[in-house]
């Protein structure tokens, strides 16, 4: 399922993506950080080394990727995640 639509909060703390069978989801930078799925983040769940992510990070950039996901840039700098349409609706499913 393709959203509709991405829109980044004005405060920075979260997105909101609407899909197209009129749910919406809204996911926290916090929660999208904890959850990305780079390869440094994978390993660090792997290994069991606990990445630190501050309480109040944001994400400063919404980048498209392709016709198939988004890519978020957060202000700890970290970059490398991109997030697929299924895996942003599997995490507002885990969120719900």
């Amino acid at each position: 399922m393709i959203p509709e639509v991405i829109k980044l909060s004005q405060d920075k703390a979260s997105i909101l993506v609407n899909w197209p069978d009129g749910n919406q989801t809204q996911l926290s930078a916090f929660m999208l950080r904890e959850h990305c799925n780079s390869a440094r983040a994978k390993r660090a769940r792997i290994d069991f080394c606990e990445e630190i992510i501050p309480k109040d990070i944001t994400i400063s950039k919404v980048r498209n990727v392709g016709l198939y996901a988004i890519n978020l840039v957060f202000s700890d700098g970290h970059d490398k995640g991109i997030y697929p349409w299924s895996y942003l609706k599997e995490l507002g499913d885990m969120k719900a």
